[in-house]
């Protein structure tokens, strides 16, 4: 029951518009370079491309990695507006909760006691 609860969520989410994650540097590489890949099945396929990005320098990930951080502007402007547009709705309880923003906060200024 759990799992269709989920899986419901996350459909109600979809049909509201809820902007797609940002991609990772790996995963633009591999949307680009899978169709060009040789072999006989897919996870031969991400093998292959997974020993190749671990052997490229990080000059040649440069590129890719450079379009992630795009990728990651691009998604945290979406999701402020549609977060926003949540809240006009009525929605809050689809809004990121801000004790998620808070738990980084009180790591950051134990670290900051401790090298005091």
């Amino acid at each position: 029951m759990a799992r269709r609860r989920s899986i419901r969520a996350k459909r109600e989410l979809t049909l509201l518009g809820k902007p797609k994650r940002a991609r990772s540097g790996f995963n633009i590489f591999l949307s680009e370079n899978f169709q060009q890949t040789e072999g006989n099945s897919p996870v031969a396929k991400l093998k292959k491309l997974f020993d190749t990005w671990q052997k490229m320098s990080a000059s040649q990930k440069q590129p890719y990695l450079q379009l992630a951080q795009d990728d990651k502007v691009r998604y945290e402007n979406e999701i402020k507006s549609w977060e926003a547009k949540m809240i006009e709705l009525g929605r809050e309880d689809l809004v990121r909760s801000r004790r998620q923003r808070l738990k980084k906060k009180p790591a950051e200024t134990a670290k900051q006691t401790a090298t005091a």
